[in-house]
């Protein structure tokens, strides 16, 4: 197939051409004005004619007869140049089937040369908005296809040969800019096939770069292209991916620190701290992880009005995100305004509101979300300044005599205490003193008699005491306030996938309302006051937990395990198929066993829209109360909701555990039994 360019005199309409609406083919007004103005867009479809010098046309008959007109009529000359596309056809059939499959997407030319005409269309001065009326293309697809066409020479190409794929040429296209798309393709270039993917090519654009635009929600796109910046949208991403390219980085920074800066100016001043000190990152723990010990959440103060407002704005706010991700147009727009207004009055409110710090170094992180939203989260500075704030006022001493010698320490206060801290420094001298150990020794010494205490434990005689060691130590820690060093084993490593700190308040007030949370904190109560937790010595807490029963260790394992437990739920992401495993093994496989471990609220009711309340309670309601719910306001279905779901064994499907079906397994054994 090869693309000449014949004058009318050598052209007639294919028999073969399968257009037969009259109307079609004399309705030509429209498509004349058109290739006056702007020239023939795509290339006919012709092929020789058997018996004739001719050429035969038979895809874009239309065309050509509205060229035909204009050259009879005298708007054209007779030797205007028509670009078309030759077909060397092997038999009828194949030719009427090729007529009938080609239309508005001419599926006889290969995808760039329909890029290429058009690209001359637009070269002869023709809109991308014409080009789509002329060929029947939606606006979108005309820009696309021009797209493709202006990319850069090499890429385009290759994509003409063959060496890149279309996905992939619309990838190095999701941009205009030849310089940064040559410069993906030096490096795309280097890389080895395998890796030639669409999504190693966005990432050489930094088109859908995720950094970028997280902080492109943070500042506001409005705000971006207000302060002169372009966000250049990627022709070929979903309208819902919204993915593109920012092309001045380092403006969207500067916007970004300004706006940072905005924010430590208003904590600087609801705290009353002029000197309040950021930090980039989180505290971090000795073993790994987010030191969550150092973390504390700040009480804050606002009006009685301001308080009631904010109440009210919360509720609001989720019952229109509920109505914005069901609205379509024109209404999605409205619904997005009413949410950024209430958004913005929910922040003026919290920024209103005074922040009691209490007294101590402290300092706070400022950490951008990928959803753009600004999170605040507070720290002390150490563990020595959390420890000072939180020592009770030292009392008046008064002389009673000579001071005695003082008593061996029982807590051995290098033991994690840091590498360089004074009490290793001290420690390393009283062993150089006494046994001549250089600091290294030191730790060789430890090392290695921690070896010989495993050795040990896992031993002829060591097995129940390691059991019991490693759960009495695990509940020790988790259930008391001492130094936890004179334990002398680790405990429980800290998730990084806590809540946010301001969140604290609301869970634990949730958390109050359940059955289950009172079982627990009963629990709980009941080991503290056992001596293996409450004495202050460690060799008797100890010698108290050996001394237990079977049953009660059992007890105490169960609390550490419910302690170690991760945060799960029944929805996709959240999921954990050993805790739905965990629950049938226990026999709570159903909602009346769940009841008696949970309960609705109106709490939780409140958490979510109006529209799921109202779904949730439905079934449950006379028509009678379903009317009355209509008329009432969006707070004021929290209660009667509630109350319907508390007269039957519902539970919401979040907190629901899932069970595979196990009577086919039990069914197997029986038989292998028998």
């Amino acid at each position: 197939m090869s693309v000449r360019t014949f004058t009318a005199a050598q052209l007639d309409v294919s028999p073969f051409n399968v257009r037969k609406d009259r109307r079609a083919i004399e309705s030509l007004a429209g498509l004349e004005a058109s290739i006056l103005r702007v020239g023939l867009i795509l290339p006919l479809a012709v092929h020789p004619m058997k018996g004739s010098k001719k050429y035969g046309v038979f895809d874009g008959g239309r065309r050509f007869r509205a060229i035909r007109n204009l050259i009879g009529r005298g708007d054209l000359p007779a030797d205007w140049p028509i670009d078309a596309s030759v077909r060397e056809i092997e038999s009828e059939a194949q030719l009427l089937e090729i007529s009938s499959a080609a239309g508005l997407l001419h599926v006889d030319l290969l995808p760039w040369e329909v890029m290429e005409g058009l690209r001359r269309a637009t070269r002869r001065g023709a809109t991308p908005e014409e080009i789509a009326e002329v060929t029947g293309q939606s606006i979108t697809w005309v820009r696309q296809h021009l797209r493709l066409a202006e990319l850069a020479e090499p890429i385009f190409a290759a994509y003409v040969e063959g060496k890149i794929t279309q996905d992939q040429a619309r990838a190095f296209a999701a941009t205009a800019d030849h310089q940064l798309q040559l410069a993906a393709w030096d490096a795309f270039g280097h890389l080895p096939s395998w890796d030639r993917t669409v999504a190693k090519i966005h990432l050489l654009m930094k088109v859908g770069d995720r950094e970028d635009q997280k902080l492109l929600r943070f500042v506001g796109e409005e705000n971006f292209r207000a302060a002169g910046g372009v966000f250049e949208l990627d022709l070929f991403a979903d309208a819902a991916e919204h993915r593109g390219h920012v092309v001045q980085p380092g403006l969207l920074r500067e916007l970004v620190e300004a706006k940072l800066e905005a924010a430590r100016a208003v904590l600087r001043r609801r705290t009353g701290r002029a000197d309040l000190r950021f930090a980039p990152e989180y505290p971090q723990a000795r073993h790994g992880g987010i030191d969550r010990d150092l973390e504390l959440v700040p009480a804050t103060h606002t009006s009685p009005a301001d308080a009631q407002r904010l109440a009210f704005l919360r509720d609001e706010l989720v019952e229109l995100e509920f109505q914005a991700e069901r609205a379509g147009e024109p209404q999605a727009t409205a619904a997005a305004v009413e949410l950024a207004d209430c958004r913005a009055e929910i922040r003026a409110i919290e920024e209103r509101g005074a922040i009691d710090l209490p007294e101590g170094e402290i300092y706070a992180t400022l950490l951008i979300e990928q959803s753009g939203e600004l999170e605040v989260r507070w720290w002390w500075a150490s563990h020595a300044a959390k420890r000072a704030a939180e020592a009770p006022a030292p009392e008046r001493l008064v002389s009673a005599g000579p001071i005695g010698a003082p008593s061996p320490t029982t807590i051995a206060l290098a033991v994690d205490a840091g590498r360089g801290s004074v009490n290793q420094q001290q420690a390393a001298h009283a062993a150089k003193t006494e046994h001549a150990l250089t600091a290294d020794g030191v730790e060789i010494v430890r090392a290695v008699r921690r070896e010989m205490l495993r050795a040990a434990l896992v031993g002829e005689y060591g097995s129940s005491i390691g059991h019991d060691y490693l759960i009495w130590g695990l509940l020790r820690r988790e259930l008391t306030q001492r130094d936890h060093r004179a334990i002398g084993a680790r405990g429980l490593a800290r998730s990084d996938d806590g809540p946010p700190a301001q969140l604290m308040p609301v869970i634990q007030s949730a958390l109050q309302e359940t059955p289950a949370h009172r079982d627990w904190v009963a629990q709980l109560d009941q080991l503290r006051a056992h001596p293996a937790i409450a004495s202050a010595d460690e060799v008797e807490a100890f010698a108290a937990f050996r001394d237990e029963t079977a049953e009660w260790k059992e007890l105490a394992a169960a609390a550490v395990a419910a302690i170690a437990l991760t945060r799960t739920a029944n929805l996709d992401g959240y999921r954990l198929k050993i805790h739905d495993h965990l629950m049938w093994e226990m026999g709570l496989t159903d909602d009346e066993a769940l009841r008696d471990l949970w309960e609705p609220t109106e709490a939780f009711i409140a958490l979510l829209p109006r529209a799921k309340r109202q779904e949730l309670a439905d079934p449950h309601l006379d028509e009678a109360t379903r009317r009355k719910l209509l008329g009432m306001k969006a707070a004021e279905t929290i209660a009667p909701v509630t109350r319907a779901l508390k007269r039957v064994c519902w539970v919401h499907p979040a907190l629901q555990f899932q069970f595979e079906d196990t009577a086919p397994v039990a069914g197997e054994l029986e038989e292998a039994a028998a």
